[in-house]
C-alpha cells in the first residue's frame, strides 16, 4: 500500500507537503480557502500519475516548473520502499528517478537514474535471475536515452515472469494504478462496470440519502439518438474520449458521465458500441432519466458508484465534494459509506468549502487538513497543531485562528 506522498515545487506548493494514508484512518479532508492550494495537491498527484503511466508526452507543459519533486512511500510485503522522481514539466523532462529499500538502520538501492546516468543497485540483480537481468539491461539502455519515460513503469510492462522476485515491481506500479480522479468541473468522466452485487450497494447508498428513489434501469439508446441529446459538437468529444480510454485501459464495459448525462457502454469499438441510458424510478412511480435529476442527486449516485465499485487499497480523489449537496445528506452519506471503506482499506481524500463539516464530530484531526498559503501552499494536518480535542474547530476558524498558519 502506499503510506504517504510528497511533493514541492508544483506551482504554488514550494516547500515540501505530505499527504499521509494511515491505514488507520479512512479519510483525508482538505478544508481552506479559495485560492489556497487543496486542488493543486490533487492536481499535483494527478499529473505525476499520468507520467507514471502514458509518459511526458501525455501532460500539457507547464511553463517555469523545472524541478517538481515526488517521493512516494510504499509497503510492500513488510518492506518499506521509497521512490523518488523529479520532473521538468516545462520540457516535459524526467530529470531524477530513484527506487530504495529503506530500514531503521539503512538503505538499499535497487536503481538511480540521474539524467543520463543510470546506477544499478545489489538489491536489484538480486531479485532477477541472470537471464533476465542481462535482459533488463538491454531495457535500460533503450532508457537512458529517453527522459519522458519512467523505469519503474517499464519494468513493470516487462516479462520477468521467471525472476519471481520482480513482483515487487509490479505491485509498486499497481499501487500507482489505484491512484483514482474525479474532477466535478470535467465534462467527461468514465467509472469501472458495475454487476449485479454493485447494483444493490450502490442502490443501498442512494437510498441511505434519497429514500424516495425504488429502483435504477437500463434503457437502450442509439448512435443518433445520442448525438441529437448531446449535439455534434459534445457527441465528437465524447467518441473521441472513448477511442482514448479504450485504448489505454484495455477496457469493454463502463459508465461515463457525459456533459451532465450517464450512459452504460458496452464494447470497444462503434461497430460493437451498445449505449444505455439510467432511468431513475421513484416510489411514487415517477420515471426520470439521469440527465433530469437535480445536481445533488447526480452527484450522489456518482459517487455512491464511485465508492462501490473501488477495489481494496484504492485512494479516491474529489474535489469539492459537497459541492451540489447539502450539509445534512452528505453526513448521512459518511455514515453509509464509512464502514465500506474501512473493510476494503480504501482512502477517500476530498476537497470541500462546507465548513460545518471542520468537526472533530465527523472526522478524526488525524484526517482534517487545513491548506493554508502564506505566499506558499501548506497542509497543516489539525493533529500537529496541539488543538484540544473539546475544541470546537469552526469556532477557531470564525476566529481567525487558522489564518495565522
Amino acid at each position: 500500500m502506499i503510506n504517504s506522498i510528497k511533493i514541492s515545487n508544483f506551482k504554488s506548493i514550494h516547500n515540501e507537503v505530505t499527504l499521509n494514508f494511515d491505514d488507520q484512518l479512512i479519510f483525508n479532508m482538505l478544508f481552506g480557502k479559495v485560492g489556497s492550494g487543496k486542488s493543486l495537491v490533487f492536481e499535483a498527484i494527478k499529473q505525476f500519475k499520468e507520467v507514471f503511466l502514458y509518459g511526458m508526452r501525455s501532460v500539457e507543459r507547464i511553463p517555469d516548473e523545472i524541478k517538481t519533486t515526488y517521493t512516494i512511500e510504499f509497503m510492500i510485503d513488510n518492506q518499506m520502499i521509497h521512490y523518488h522522481t523529479t520532473l521538468n514539466y516545462d520540457k516535459s523532462e524526467i530529470l531524477y528517478e530513484a527506487l530504495e529499500q529503506v530500514t531503521k538502520t539503512s538503505k538499499y538501492v535497487y536503481f538511480i537514474r540521474d539524467g543520463y546516468d543510470i546506477t544499478i543497485g545489489d538489491k536489484l540483480e538480486r531479485i532477477f535471475t541472470p537471464f533476465d537481468f542481462e535482459r533488463f539491461k538491454t531495457y535500460l539502455y533503450d532508457l537512458r536515452f529517453d527522459k519522458r519515460e519512467f523505469i519503474l513503469n517499464h519494468l513493470r510492462l516487462k516479462d520477468f515472469s521467471e525472476s519471481k522476485g520482480a513482483l515487487i515491481l509490479s505491485k509498486l506500479a499497481d499501487y500507482i494504478h489505484k491512484l483514482k480522479f474525479l474532477r466535478p468541473d470535467n465534462h467527461i468522466n468514465f467509472y469501472t462496470d458495475m454487476d449485479e452485487s454493485h447494483y444493490v450497494s450502490v442502490l443501498k447508498l442512494v437510498q441511505s440519502v434519497l429514500p424516495q428513489i425504488h429502483s435504477l434501469q437500463y434503457k437502450e439508446v442509439t448512435l443518433d439518438d445520442l448525438r441529437y441529446r448531446l449535439n455534434r459538437h459534445r457527441y465528437d468529444h465524447l467518441l473521441d474520449e472513448f477511442r482514448n480510454h479504450v485504448t489505454k485501459f484495455n477496457t469493454s464495459n463502463f459508465f461515463i458521465e457525459v456533459y451532465d448525462e450517464f450512459y452504460k457502454l458496452s464494447g470497444r469499438n462503434l461497430n460493437e458500441l451498445s449505449i444505455h441510458a439510467i432511468d431513475v424510478h421513484y416510489n411514487d412511480g415517477k420515471i426520470l432519466n439521469f440527465s433530469d435529476l437535480s445536481k445533488g442527486e447526480k452527484a450522489i449516485l456518482v459517487l455512491s458508484m464511485m465508492i462501490s465499485n473501488a477495489k481494496v487499497y484504492d485512494a479516491i480523489f474529489i474535489e469539492d465534494v459537497t459541492s451540489h449537496i447539502d450539509h445534512a445528506s452528505f453526513t448521512r452519506w459518511l455514515k453509509k459509506v464509512r464502514p465500506i471503506l474501512s473493510l476494503k482499506h480504501i482512502k477517500l481524500n476530498c476537497t470541500t468549502h462546507d465548513m460545518l463539516l471542520f468537526d472533530s464530530s465527523h472526522f478524526d484531526f488525524k484526517e482534517m487538513i487545513y491548506v493554508s498559503k502564506n505566499p506558499f501552499s501548506k497542509l497543516n494536518y489539525l493533529s500537529a497543531l496541539g488543538i484540544r480535542k473539546d475544541k470546537k474547530i469552526l469556532n477557531l476558524y470564525l476566529e481567525g485562528y487558522f489564518d495565522k498558519l
